[in-house]
């Protein structure tokens, strides 16, 4: 049953990582309300001084940082709907999770698809370029090579724990699992993961992970916007059948 107690309310769009807030509030049985904003406009700046998307209220409280959003709903929700998806914190079983998080977070994403996001797509791409150059997103060509590369680095590690585990923290689906299935998304819509070896094993554990009935619903949402590679900060797939 859905919690009516409390709505989380949800500043983004479901085509950046907004959707990975929406998932888990699925996930926990959560009711949630999305407030489409897009990053560095005014509205944003007002609730998060780095003007940047998600940012989550439960009444008059606020939290940014998808990853921080993610940690403080598990872990304030997951009891209440049998949940497990968050080791409890002083545990070994966290540590792992922190270890995996980190390296997502910084060398995954922060090295890797969030530099080429900056200085290639962002800077050609974005429908607001006078912004861009006011971020400093400008296109930096050469940013390219040491990206992919450190992403590449970095999903080794991943693919490595994901050998023989139905999920990254083994049989137990969490948070995790939500960031790094929504990084591969932004990986293929680099064409990033065509030529991995692992391949198959990314495909199959995309399909298990996006199998969940939390997932199949926001992505039903997002299907109705438009998720072409080149859109307004999307990071969804290019020319891919699944959900």
């Amino acid at each position: 049953m859905i919690n009516r107690k409390t709505k989380i309310y949800i500043y983004g769009d479901l085509r950046i990582r907004a959707f990975r807030v929406a998932w888990i509030c699925e996930e926990l049985q959560l009711e949630w309300e999305m407030e489409k904003t897009f990053p560095w406009s005014d509205k944003m700046y007002e609730i998060n001084p780095s003007g940047k998307v998600p940012v989550i209220r439960e009444d008059d409280f606020y939290v940014y940082e998808s990853g921080a959003i993610l940690n403080y709903l598990a872990d304030k929700y997951q009891e209440k709907t049998s949940a497990s998806l968050l080791p409890k914190a002083g545990t070994r079983e966290r540590a792992i999770y922190d270890q995996f998080l980190m390296l997502i977070f910084s060398d995954l994403e922060g090295a890797g698809l969030w530099m080429h996001r900056r200085f290639i797509d962002l800077a050609l791409h974005s429908a607001n370029l006078d912004l861009m150059k006011e971020l400093h997103y400008v296109h930096i060509p050469e940013v390219a090579k040491p990206a992919k590369y450190s992403f590449e680095r970095a999903i080794k590690v991943l693919i490595n724990q994901l050998e023989g585990n139905e999920y990254l923290l083994g049989d137990n689906f969490s948070t995790l699992d939500i960031h790094f299935l929504c990084d591969l998304e932004w990986a293929e819509a680099l064409d990033w993961l065509s030529e991995n070896p692992k391949k198959q094993l990314l495909d199959e554990y995309y399909d298990r992970v996006s199998r969940r009935p939390a997932f199949q619903k926001c992505s039903s949402m997002r299907r109705k916007l438009d998720i072409t590679p080149k859109s307004l900060n999307t990071f969804t797939p290019r020319n891919r059948g699944r959900p």
